[in-house]
């Protein structure tokens, strides 16, 4: 138990600009417990939105396409919610995902974390969230960046040079994307290495899967 608590202790106060991430990553391997795996990695996603330099800020946001062929972007962590099981993202409604999601709003979620050797995948049910009701939230958006929900011609457009093209910020075109998160997998590296699976309809209870 001590082990586990100084684990939780070293890498939820870790440094980016630390070289100690081989302790780290040796302290990891004391999981044993399906839910000490699981509340680690849940404070790692946590950590995504009030650290910007911590990769769990830019998951890897997966969804299907008209080709049949997954695409995948890279999307800015707004918000995590471990109680309720959701993560937060914003988009531009005129952006092609936002048509995929119309026909499919299953998605998928990536996220790599090099420094503790941490890759987690989540299964997600998208709610899409348009109009009023994104009032709240676009006044949370900073200034600067709200010249991502507006660009002139739509984002996907083909224009003539690299920057013909215009910032126009428009609360219209911003959205919200609440992800409610179906499972988890984990996959933790190292000299053995840890997996495990969780489920929505299991009430997240896990289990250790092969790696």
């Amino acid at each position: 138990m001590l082990i586990r608590k100084k684990c939780f202790y070293l890498l939820n106060n870790y440094s980016l600009q630390s070289n100690n991430s081989i302790l780290s990553i040796i302290l990891m391997k004391d999981f044993q417990k399906l839910d000490d795996f699981l509340d680690f990695s849940w404070a790692q996603i946590s950590r995504g939105k009030a650290d910007k330099k911590w990769p769990a800020r830019h998951p890897t946001f997966v969804t299907s396409s008209a080709n049949g062929f997954p695409n995948a972007r890279t999307l800015v962590m707004r918000r995590s919610d471990r109680i309720n099981n959701q993560i937060e993202f914003h988009t531009d409604t005129a952006s092609s995902k936002m048509l995929v999601l119309e026909e499919n709003p299953r998605a998928g979620i990536h996220i790599w974390l090099p420094k503790v050797q941490l890759q987690i995948q989540m299964d997600v049910v998208v709610e899409v969230k348009v109009g009023d009701i994104t009032v709240p939230y676009w006044r949370s958006v900073p200034t600067n960046s709200r010249i991502a929900y507006g660009t002139i011609p739509i984002p996907g457009s083909a224009i003539g040079s690299p920057l013909a093209y215009e910032n126009a910020p428009d609360q219209k075109r911003f959205a919200v994307l609440v992800c409610h998160i179906q499972s988890i997998q984990l996959l933790l590296l190292g000299a053995k290495h840890i997996r495990a699976y969780y489920k929505k309809t299991t009430n997240w209870q896990g289990e250790w899967l092969s790696p």
